[in-house]
């Protein structure tokens, strides 16, 4: 660490003198930098070295030490100043002393009480810069898990869980506006949450990461905040409405660059900061109305993914199982899981071929046939289909 730089301040050389060479300062970690005769010099000294430590005596010449002392607090709000003052002075130090000075001493100053002084000049000094290193680590911290934080407050907000007052603090601290949002939209992509097992699990966290992204992208010119709940299914908290047109925007961006079928719902903000939940709790109502799946689908779906290696199941199959005729299982399956048929069986089996190729060595036609291939051509087929390359090259 550098030295703590000292300026000594006093009309009188032999007082200056005597300050300086009765203290060995690099003892104390600290060296004199400068001498100055009068105020006006005191200060310009003070700021030219950025000095830590002042010894000022408060009768100088041009500009007095008070009026020194407060030029250079001003530029230097974290010097340490001791006021040096003889006993004809001492009232005027005293009044010196509430401008937060740390001490005074008497001329002719007392080597022993300086050097006392000194150890606690040191010590607070040296507290300060682990404070502010402490702080600047706390502040990038903070800034590192700035989107952590905000989504947790946020998860606790439309939980119920934080009273009016802390969601103010919260909110200022956040660099939001202090008011109640007026609105608040809700959007959730059903494939994340009904067909774990038709993506990966990295791949459904990135597709519901881009799906976030484009609403945030949207959102960007309005007062806004887009999270997601505990649920993953992702909110949008405004202080400024958009139309219902502009989120069918967001809708169709969805869909166009992801392919991806989003269904949302949106309501006006009339509850008080601490009843924001009431108004998510609508919104998640609606929302799931609309992505329901009925009783026929979720059977289907739990049929396909327990037979999807059958290289025999049909759709035929499934609905003469579940007593309904193709034509009506087929438009719900794609009406409710935003899939068809061959779709759902397809990524199934793709992706458990993945697995197999990524855990075992297992030959290819093996492979094949345990995801349901009857022909490896037709299961490399349709692998590079979806995956993009062959199951060789992937492997």
């Amino acid at each position: 660490m550098n030295k703590w730089k000292v300026l000594i301040a006093d009309d009188e050389y032999i007082i200056r003198d005597g300050i300086r060479s009765s203290i060995d300062w690099g003892e104390f970690g600290m060296e004199v930098v400068g001498e100055a005769e009068d105020g006006e010099e005191a200060i310009e000294l003070a700021t030219k070295y950025q000095i830590d430590i002042l010894l000022i005596d408060l009768n100088m010449p041009i500009i007095n030490g008070i009026t020194a002392m407060t030029r250079i607090k001003e530029v230097l709000p974290y010097c340490k100043m001791i006021i040096i003052s003889g006993y004809e002075e001492f009232s005027y130090a005293q009044e010196a002393i509430r401008l937060q000075v740390e001490d005074y001493l008497l001329k002719p100053v007392n080597k022993e009480k300086l050097k006392s002084l000194l150890v606690e000049l040191k010590q607070q000094l040296v507290r300060e810069v682990y404070e502010k290193v402490y702080l600047k680590q706390v502040e990038n911290q903070l800034m590192k898990n700035h989107v952590q934080l905000k989504e947790r407050f946020f998860q606790e907000w439309i939980a119920g869980r934080v009273t009016s007052n802390e969601i103010k603090e919260q909110l200022q601290f956040l660099h939001l506006p202090v008011m109640t949002p007026v609105q608040y939209i809700v959007i959730r992509w059903p494939d994340f949450h009904q067909n774990q097992t038709v993506l990966q699990e990295n791949d459904r966290q990135v597709y519901l990461f881009a799906v976030e992204n484009i609403v945030a992208e949207f959102m960007e010119s309005k007062r806004a905040v887009v999270f997601r709940d505990k649920h993953h299914v992702i909110n949008v908290c405004l202080w400024e409405s958009v139309t219902t047109k502009e989120i069918e925007e967001v809708e169709a961006a969805i869909k166009k660059f992801l392919n991806i079928t989003v269904f949302w719902h949106s309501e006006d903000v009339k509850e008080e900061l601490s009843n924001l939940y009431k108004v998510y709790e609508q919104c998640e109502r609606e929302v799931d109305n609309k992505t329901k799946i009925s009783p026929i689908v979720k059977q289907a779906q739990a049929y396909v993914q327990k037979h999807y290696h059958d290289s025999s199941l049909t759709l035929e199959r499934i609905a003469d199982e579940l007593h309904v005729t193709t034509v009506y299982l087929s438009r719900m399956m794609k009406q409710e899981l935003g899939i068809s048929y061959i779709g759902l069986l397809t990524q199934l089996r793709i992706n458990k071929a993945i697995d197999l190729l990524k855990t075992t060595d297992k030959p290819m036609r093996v492979i094949a046939e345990e995801v349901g291939y009857e022909s490896q051509h037709y299961f490399s087929t349709s692998f590079k289909k979806v995956v993009g390359v062959s199951p060789k090259q992937f492997k």
